[in-house]
């Protein structure tokens, strides 16, 4: 089986990164992975393309290599910094050199030239497109236009139509180039729409090199704006071929056309990555009648990479010996973040009996960061999470364009900035990054993962802590419901001496479908107490050690492979009529 992975952002690995410090040090090793790893997509496809490779697959994995990246720094006084730098020169200086330019003809006309550039992800490979200025940063935005620019919107819309194009006939064009017949070509989000061959009206959507080529489409947010609407004279402008597209029944033919929907209906295959992800694209008005297409195939996390090697032994240490553990990583995380933040010279000292949870997510409004500003703004809960004896180490990445998000981080660091307290016990991570991630999960207590409901895909933050012994305090969302055993929901095992496997977490609820501040406050009472009590700690360890092999991206490879499998064995697709 030949697949071929087409995405935006497909992180670095680990070896690479670390040959990037080793050369150029830190800040450039930090921002190589800021620019390939906005979220938690770019980190699942490079552990999705490892464990494919491990099982045997022949998979190459397709991305682009963007020049420049957005940086974020917090100061102490209560501002945060935005700015944009350079990440190419150091890649192309650590990458390998393929000798390959492919020239491709854009929408518009205009001839391109692609350099590419390899890296070996173990056994898989993964190829960079390198296009400048097209290729200049990942998801543009008007504050990536030209300085000056007449309409920053429009340059923005263009430039992503172009890295949309340039990404996806640019892997046509690599696959031919490697002579790589694909038997599977994987489209993560809807802007890869471009690699599936038939869609597009140019000289690859007929070409017999992709007549055995069947499509899957990897769908990772259930947000509006991951499911675009285009109007006809935009599709006629960008060469798609929309002559069977079918509007959602009862929505009438307005003459808009949902990309999403139109790529899940020529695509053979459609998958959610979490079985509640899979239901709300089920139910999604512009899916619904497509609803048995779509099937689900739970995230996971490469193991290996994410785990502590202490924790590998776990099962067999005693009680004792296993929090002796935890406790030791969670020291070594305390000096590091010491360290490499430049707090101040007894904070390491001040916080060092307490509990550890890290708030390391993608900033943005459904994942609620804004109950973290009410709870340091509001006296009394202020005083009760104070109470707690936690520390939260807070970090994520914030898109350019995202005032709601940028505004949530404003109030709090204004609120932090004001508060000795607070400052101790709060601290902003600059620039959380794929690849210092690792350290973070391996030495925390737990893990925090809130999403208003419905709105998380996934999630794969919970899964690293899980491996690492975390305990997570979240909402009910993604693909938490598969592995994380809240406390009073324990399940039923009676192959272990107390007949059921015991809690790993706590919820904090939905009302009317968005956590609240006193749900969160809730959960961190619940996890000083547990932190307070080793025998109930150790049980909760364990229980989320025993996660393993749910979370594991070794699971979700294999059951990827059944899918592809049966959309191999089905009739071959027709090849696309011609036209009007």
């Amino acid at each position: 089986m030949r697949i071929l992975e087409v995405a935006m952002e497909i992180a670095l690995p680990p070896e690479l990164l670390d040959a990037i410090f080793q050369r150029y040090g830190l800040r450039p090793t930090r921002d190589a992975a800021m620019s390939t790893s906005v979220g938690g997509i770019g980190p699942l496809l490079r552990e999705r393309l490892i464990a494919q490779a491990e099982e045997g697959v022949d998979v190459i994995g397709v991305t682009l290599l963007y020049q420049s990246t957005w940086i974020q720094s917090w100061f102490e006084w209560g501002q945060l910094h935005l700015e944009k730098r350079d990440a190419a020169p150091y890649l192309r200086e650590t990458l390998k050199d393929t000798g390959i330019d492919l020239k491709l003809t854009l929408f518009d006309g205009a001839s391109v030239t692609a350099h590419v550039w390899q890296a070996d992800y173990r056994k898989a490979r993964v190829y960079f497109l390198d296009s400048p200025p097209i290729t200049q940063v990942v998801y543009p935005s008007e504050e990536d236009a030209p300085p000056k620019h007449p309409h920053p919107n429009a340059w923005s819309d263009d430039i992503r139509h172009r890295q949309s194009w340039l990404i996806g006939r640019g892997s046509l064009a690599l696959a031919k180039a490697l002579g790589f017949a694909p038997d599977l070509i994987v489209q993560s989000e809807t802007p890869t729409f471009f690699a599936h061959h038939r869609l597009i009206q140019d000289e690859f959507q007929r070409d017999p090199f992709f007549d055995k080529t069947r499509y899957i489409f990897n769908d990772h947010t259930p947000m509006e704006y991951a499911h675009p609407i285009w109007s006809r004279s935009t599709l006629a402008a960008l060469k798609i071929d929309a002559a069977n597209y079918v509007p959602p029944a009862g929505a009438g033919d307005h003459g808009d056309v949902d990309v999403t929907r139109l790529l899940i209906a020529t695509c053979e295959g459609v998958f959610g990555v979490a079985k509640k992800h899979g239901q709300v694209m089920r139910a999604m008005a512009s899916l619904k009648d497509y609803a048995g297409k779509i099937e689900s195939i739970t995230n996971g996390v490469h193991v290996e990479t994410w785990q502590a090697p202490e924790y590998r032994k776990a099962a067999s240490l005693p009680d004792a010996e296993l929090l002796a553990l935890k406790k030791a990583k969670k020291d070594e995380l305390l000096d590091w973040v010491w360290r490499h933040y430049g707090l101040w010279h007894t904070w390491k000292e001040q916080v060092a009996d307490k509990g550890v949870a890290l708030w390391t997510r993608r900033i943005t409004g459904y994942k609620r960061i804004d109950l973290l500003g009410a709870l340091c703004k509001d006296p009394g809960l202020k005083r009760q999470f104070l109470e707690t004896n936690l520390v939260l180490l807070v970090g994520g990445r914030i898109h350019q364009h995202d005032d709601q998000a940028q505004t949530m981080v404003y109030n709090l660091l204004d609120l932090i900035s004001q508060d000795p307290m607070l400052q101790e016990r709060v601290v902003l991570l600059d620039n959380f990054n794929v690849w210092m991630a690792p350290r973070l999960f391996q030495g925390a207590d737990a893990a925090i993962m809130l999403a208003d409901d419905n709105r998380e895909a996934s999630a794969t933050g919970f899964m690293k802590a899980q491996v690492n012994g975390g305990i997570i305090l979240a909402t009910d969302d993604g693909a938490i419901p598969e592995s994380v055993i809240f406390q009073g929901h324990e399940k039923a095992d009676p192959s272990l001496p107390a007949g059921s496997q015991a809690a790993n977490g706590f919820e904090i609820p939905y009302f009317h479908g968005h956590p609240r501040v006193d749900g969160l406050l809730k959960a961190f009472k619940h996890l000083h107490q547990v932190l307070l009590d080793p025998a109930r700690h150790a049980a909760m360890v364990r229980s989320a050690l025993a996660a393993e092999p749910q979370v594991n991206v070794s699971r979700t490879v294999r059951e990827s492979l059944r899918f592809y499998q049966k959309i191999l064995a089905a009739p071959a697709p027709e090849p696309p009529a011609v036209s009007s």
